[in-house]
């Protein structure tokens, strides 16, 4: 079984987004459901590392990345050994690829 590593920058996406649903939206409960069902979802990296897909065979960009829809969030990861490196958790809605590459990506 993989072992699953959550980066410091997606360790603070998770907790941006529970700040903001139990702050802003004033939904506590709401808030621990969707990062407690986010975790679950990341836990499943660890029998099944390759169920997301990889950005690079959805977007030709060349990465070792690959996604894991967690509800409206997209999980992206790396895979590497026997470890899941879970490198941010960023909004189904953003332009994850400009996100993580800034100018670098060419889309």
């Amino acid at each position: 079984m993989n072992k699953v590593f959550i980066s410091p920058e997606a360790a603070r996406d998770l907790s941006q987004i529970k700040q903001y649903i139990s702050t802003e939206l004033k939904n506590r409960s709401a808030a621990n459901r969707i990062v407690g069902c986010m975790m679950k979802d990341l836990r499943e990296l660890e029998r099944y590392p390759e169920q997301g897909p990889s950005i690079e065979a959805l977007t030709g960009f060349q990465t070792e990345l690959r996604m894991l829809l967690c509800g409206k969030h997209i999980a992206l990861y790396n895979i590497e050994n026997e470890t899941v490196f879970v490198a941010r958790i960023i909004d189904s809605r953003q332009d994850y690829l400009r996100v993580l590459f800034g100018e670098d990506y060419p889309g």
